[in-house]
């Protein structure tokens, strides 16, 4: 019991510190350095000094040297006594101008942007703030260097004093917020208090069905979402699948749709015989009350495709394709030893390198492993799905945001990731508010691409918190994870930027780094780009729910390119193929050449229309033309 309750107050830490909404613990030590400058200003003990060892000296000029933004050495400031000595008012500033910069990064800028502001109130207070942040290590170099200690004092304090009133100002919209959470969760306990025995025996009567079913709402099955308590729902019917996790074929991939609705997954993911017969009967507890599926599932085309490929290629032969293991072999050794050049010669050569095999793991490798299409083998699958993390991103979050925000809601307005993650930057979809800049985006769009490897890499932390499928449902996230992720990112950030930057100096090394992150955003965007953000690709909204057939949606809203070509094959990862992709995810890329001819025979019979066009060029112009007539019209 005891390490239940402490197991559940390090997740509420760990949840409230994550959440850009509720920095409390941060906000009130930042409250306590505050205090410590006034206290600081009032006292005669700051000018007390302190002796440094010359190791932990050469650990600070090193930080000092790699620093890439405008301070002060703090223990510089020694006079006569030389850079052994370090007084404790320096150190006080130091940790104000480092705490403002967390606060910075970590707090004031990401709650800018995911407030639903217009992009023109977002970019004003960002400068603001920026400007304010950049005000701390320029007032300190400038009062250091004139020695007026007494006025850095005062300065410090009254900058201090600003960011906790701009604290204050940001935190009035979080805090009602807040309150109303915590007074729904107050109203929902006490409802629950409230009912009595009986109460509860009629409540559970009423909620019986002429088959006997319980109904449960979404609320109740949300929180079933966790190793040993875990739930899925298909086909409107609830399913009580803890003890079956162990024997999945697909291993612990069901826990990125536990507490959710996992209708698409199974449908795609699993043999005709399973999907027609449905989940074993034995886990079925109940249904869901009030259930509407977004797609129709009615009709012939999806299960007599099916059909037709299991036929050509059995279901047990789609993965473990040996030029897929040849190829990702190849791959990952090519990835290392860009490493290697790009640390030890840091030039444009070892820079490209690096990059193109870094965008080749996430096409051709992550891709497939993250989409169980990889292999049989379990432990082969998670290493080819982590080989995502070694660049720096996290497997966890692409198989929620990818598999359940996109395969299973492709182009869907209100329901696919992919809309929420590019808007307000870009608009894809003529029902979105169109912004006056978006009348610029098919021109401006080509730059951004060059940087989402930024976003991907700096925003995960907080993208583990999204909640995937329903906006009530995050899904399960262990505390390893958490821990497994901070890891990779010091691992990312000390290989990619800190090492070389102290073998090669830090102006030498951080423009190849930049050169690296963009490059390495262009070798996987584009590819992305080109298969459902274009003038022949469909999309849908919640105007048709219920009446679209998502099998014909997966064709529809989807195009291919380049398809018969080698080449394109190979270096997309098979994205090039990405109605035959959406149609049968569980598939390796390297079968989808086998398959193509199938789906186009069975879309033609159906009057289903297939596009492809006819090279990566070809559709890359066909998303240039989507982007700009939705720059043109209102």
């Amino acid at each position: 019991m005891k390490g239940l309750k402490e197991s559940t107050a390090f997740s509420e830490f760990l949840s409230s510190f994550l959440n850009i909404h509720s920095h409390r613990y941060y906000r009130r030590f930042f409250c306590c350095l505050i205090l410590c400058h006034i206290i600081t200003v009032l006292l005669p003990y700051s000018e007390r000094a302190v002796f440094v060892p010359p190791s932990f000296q050469y650990v600070l000029s090193f930080m000092y040297e790699m620093w890439p933004f405008p301070t002060f050495n703090f223990s510089n400031f020694g006079g006569d006594q030389g850079m052994g000595i370090i007084f404790l008012r320096n150190i006080v500033f130091k940790s104000f101008e480092i705490q403002v910069i967390l606060l910075y990064v970590i707090d004031l800028l990401p709650k800018i942007f995911v407030w639903k502001k217009s992009l023109l109130w977002k970019t004003i207070n960002a400068v603001i703030v920026t400007i304010m942040v950049a005000q701390v290590p320029l007032t300190l170099i400038g009062y250091l260097a004139e020695g007026d200690v007494m006025l850095l004092k005062v300065r410090t304090g009254s900058i201090g004093l600003s960011f906790l009133l701009l604290l204050e100002i940001m935190s009035i919209r979080e805090q009602r917020l807040l309150l109303i959470s915590k007074t729904k969760r107050k109203l929902s306990l006490s409802s629950k208090v409230k009912l009595s025995p009986l109460q509860q025996y009629f409540q559970e009567k009423n909620e019986k069905e002429s088959l006997g079913l319980r109904q449960y709402t979404w609320p109740e099955i949300i929180q079933h979402d966790k190793p040993g308590d875990c739930w899925i729902v298909i086909h409107g019917k609830v399913y009580d699948v803890t003890n079956f996790v162990d024997h999945h074929p697909g291993g612990s991939m069901i826990y990125d749709g536990a507490g959710g609705d996992c209708t698409a997954m199974f449908e795609s993911y699993h043999p005709l015989a399973l999907t027609k017969s449905g989940p074993p009967e034995k886990y079925l507890i109940g249904e869901v009350r009030d259930y509407t599926d977004f797609y129709s599932w009615d009709g012939e085309f999806y299960d007599k495709l099916k059909a037709k490929v299991e036929k050509a290629l059995p279901h047990d032969k789609r993965r473990n394709s040996s030029s897929l293991f040849s190829k990702g072999f190849v791959i990952i050794i090519g990835y290392w030893i860009g490493m290697y050049c790009y640390i030890k010669y840091n030039n444009i050569w070892a820079t490209l390198l690096f990059s193109f095999f870094g965008s080749q793991v996430g096409v051709n490798v992550m891709h497939d492993g993250n989409h169980g299409a990889y292999s049989t083998s379990r432990f082969l699958s998670w290493i080819a799905g982590a080989s995502l993390d070694f660049t720096g991103s996290t497997s966890v979050v692409y198989k929620r945001s990818h598999n359940f925000g996109h395969h299973g809601c492709v182009n869907h307005l209100e329901l696919d990731r992919s809309f929420d993650t590019t808007f307000p930057l870009f608009r894809l979809h003529k029902l979105q508010p169109k912004m006056w800049i978006h009348s610029y985006q098919h021109i401006y769009i080509w730059l951004i691409y060059g940087m989402v490897n930024f976003g991907d890499l700096f925003g995960t932390f907080d993208e583990l918190a999204w909640m995937s499928n329903y906006p009530t449902r995050r899904g399960h996230v262990s505390r390893a994870v958490y821990w497994t992720h901070a890891f990779v990112k010091f691992y990312w950030i000390m290989f990619d930027l800190v090492i070389p930057s102290y073998i090669h100096g830090f102006c030498h090394a951080f423009p190849y780094w930049v050169m690296h992150m963009v490059v390495f955003a262009y070798g996987y965007a584009l590819f992305f780009a080109v298969n459902h953000w274009t003038t022949e690709a469909a999309q849908v909204d919640n105007t048709s729910v219920g009446r679209d057939n998502w099998g014909v949606l997966q064709v529809e809203n989807s195009s291919n390119f380049a398809i018969g070509s080698k080449f394109w094959t190979h270096i997309s990862g098979g994205l090039n193929y990405q109605i035959e992709h959406h149609l049968f995810p569980g598939y390796a890329h390297t079968n989808l050449p086998e398959i193509s001819e199938i789906v186009q025979e069975a879309c033609k019979e159906n009057k289903i229309r297939y596009y492809s066009f006819d090279s990566f060029w070809s559709a890359l112009a066909g998303h240039y033309r989507h982007l700009r007539s939705l720059a043109m019209e209102d």
